[in-house]
């Protein structure tokens, strides 16, 4: 009788794994046709430039690295060292480069069946926290739209890998709490140690897993732990988190040095500092809660209008409501504040940084944990039962299609969120292809320009000497539009311009730009309805205000930058002096989206 009951538990559990990776496979499917996007490009240069051998050495950057003239607030003061240490991230690039060459649809398979893992170590986190509703959990997570950009962006695979190998190592240690088998121990110490080489924010599992225990202990109405059996349960832990950051200062102190020029960072010594998590916190557990597009907004424009006073206080106010309403929720489930916690545990790696809805992939857990104790809380008090009664339902089948209407409705919008990121990706896809017929062969060692960049296709100019099998091409993109909408100046706007207009309002709209050659060495170019350098890429990543100032110059190996005109809001004018060689030279102009060959 024991082993029927036995087999049939693992029967269901089966099952129930095969149902999460169907329903997490199954929501991104949409992505798969999506293109490369934005930083993909320089992944696969890195990778493509990365032996084997050099796979666990950090990743080194200087200003050479920016092949945009202006974009070299580093190249102009000389800056460079090491940049991060995320072998996996490589090795993921290497191995998916090996398989599918320079296909994307091979890229994102796998980014999808890493959050199918990931959704099933959700799973097993759930079996440990639950008595019941842990497919529920694990199906919540599969399908949350907080995840979209982290698994249909490739260049995000770093945040779900970690993901992956952070919830691995959770629901490891938490299973070897409860069966004290060694090979659980031994598997969430090494998942641990995989998740610190995809990306740095791992490093707050050991503050994950001690909090797990005092949750553990309160929820079964246990005593504490003493100090001494948490010393010695998570040691390994903490010291391989010393020996990380040990071993990798040099990498953590480059990244301010990356970014020194633009608003992806900010200043945690500044006066700013406080209001400016306490707004990214805010807007990201809003978005956990009502999904929509998380727009990377620098929260530093409102505090500089209305104040950083005002800002922290409405800010603190909407997280005393929030945490307010979730203890009214599930508060008299014992050690409910474990699941908030590990949602702000997580998100602190991040606190310093400009928004971005990827961050969001392992904080999300948090959230997923919660609605299961919400669903327990709903399956113990029968709320659905009383409320619904007249679907003349059980109250597990209540539960079951309330669990099913949000899932389904989850997936729904994740499936949008795919649709509108493989816009742009798509659009740039038809941008490379206009590329390659303008220019269907360029003899090796000659110099290709891009100019009136769409700001998506920024790091194109990495991507294309792979497609020429030329690592000698030089590519270089002398401008970017600014606005990011509308693709064409020649058509009005739609209802979606309009709708971002509301949301971005300093990169939609039109701009109008020309060239003219002074010469055969010497091209002019120009834009009306904006300023060059202020587009979305170039306000979030270092810009150099040396190269944005009438007068200035600067110099690069194939020609001399120029800035003729420029006032406050950016550059109105450029003159490109292009020096003599024997390199063969391509100017393309990308003003609509398509290639155009200035001769």
């Amino acid at each position: 009788m024991v082993r029927r009951v036995v087999e049939r538990s693992v029967q269901s559990k089966r099952w129930a794994s095969l149902l999460i990776v169907l329903v997490a496979m199954a929501t991104y499917f949409n992505s798969l046709g999506n293109y490369f996007l934005i930083d993909d490009f320089w992944h696969l240069h890195e990778a493509a430039r990365t032996p084997w051998s050099a796979l666990l050495q950090p990743w080194q950057y200087s200003g050479d690295d920016f092949k945009a003239y202006w974009f070299n607030e580093q190249r102009l003061h000389h800056v460079q060292g090491e940049g991060f240490f995320r072998p996996m991230v490589t090795l993921l690039y290497k191995l998916a480069g090996a398989a599918f060459g320079l296909d994307a649809w091979g890229y994102h398979l796998i980014n999808v069946a890493l959050h199918a893992l990931a959704s099933l170590a959700v799973f097993a986190i759930a079996r440990l926290l639950f008595s019941r509703r842990w497919v529920a959990v694990a199906l919540i997570f599969a399908a949350h739209p907080s995840h979209a950009e982290a698994v249909q962006w490739v260049a995000a695979n770093a945040d779900v890998a970690t993901g992956c190998f952070f919830m691995a190592s959770f629901a490891a240690f938490g299973w070897w709490l409860r069966q004290r088998r060694p090979w659980q121990y031994a598997g969430a110490v090494l998942a641990f140690a995989t998740a610190l080489c995809a990306k740095e924010s791992a490093i707050v599992l050991p503050a994950v897993l001690l909090a797990y225990e005092f949750y553990r202990a309160h929820a079964a109405g246990e005593r504490r732990p003493r100090p001494g059996e948490l010393a010695a349960r998570h040691a390994a832990f903490w010291v391989m988190a010393a020996l990380y950051l040990l071993m990798h200062i040099r990498t953590f102190a480059g990244v301010p040095a990356m970014n020194e020029g633009g608003n992806y960072l900010h200043n945690p010594l500044s006066a700013t500092f406080a209001p400016f998590v306490l707004f990214n916190t805010v807007y990201e557990l809003l978005h956990l809660l009502i999904p929509f597009p998380l727009f990377p907004i620098d929260p530093g424009e409102l505090i500089g209008k209305a104040g950083g006073l005002p800002v922290a206080a409405a800010c603190l106010a909407v997280l005393a409501a929030m945490w307010f309403g979730t203890r009214r929720l599930i508060g008299h489930r014992r050690g409910w504040s474990f699941f908030p916690l590990f949602t702000v545990l997580t998100l602190a790696p991040t606190f310093p940084l400009l928004v971005a809805q990827r961050f969001l992939y392992v904080p999300s857990l948090g959230f997923c944990l919660m609605l299961g104790a919400l669903l327990e809380c709903a399956d113990d008090t029968g709320w659905l039962a009383q409320r619904w009664s007249r679907l003349n339902l059980s109250r597990r089948g209540l539960l079951m299609v309330a669990v099913g209407v949000a899932v389904t409705g989850y997936a729904l919008v994740t499936m949008f969120l795919n649709v509108m990121w493989g816009f742009p990706s798509n659009y740039v896809r038809r941008q490379i292809a206009s590329i390659r017929q303008e220019a269907p062969s360029l003899p090796r060692g000659s110099s290709l320009y891009l100019l009136n960049l769409w700001p998506p296709a920024f790091h194109m100019e990495f991507m294309l000497p792979l497609l020429y099998q030329d690592p000698t091409l030089d590519v270089q993109v002398l401008t970017i539009r600014p606005k990011v909408l509308p693709l064409s100046s020649a058509e009005p706007p739609g209802a979606v311009e309009k709708f971002f207009a509301e949301c971005l309002p300093d990169h939609i709209g039109t701009t109008q730009t020309w060239t003219r050659w002074d010469g055969p060495d010497t091209l002019r170019v120009g834009i009306e309805g904006g300023r060059f350098m202020r587009s979305l890429i170039e306000d979030i990543y270092p810009a150099a205000p040396e190269a944005q100032r009438a007068g200035a110059r600067i110099d690069m190996p194939r020609f001399t930058a120029e800035v003729v005109r420029a006032d406050a809001g950016g550059v109105q004018e450029l003159a490109f002096h292009f020096h003599s060689t024997d390199k063969p030279r391509v100017v393309l102009d990308m003003r609509n989206g398509r290639a155009i060959k200035l001769r």
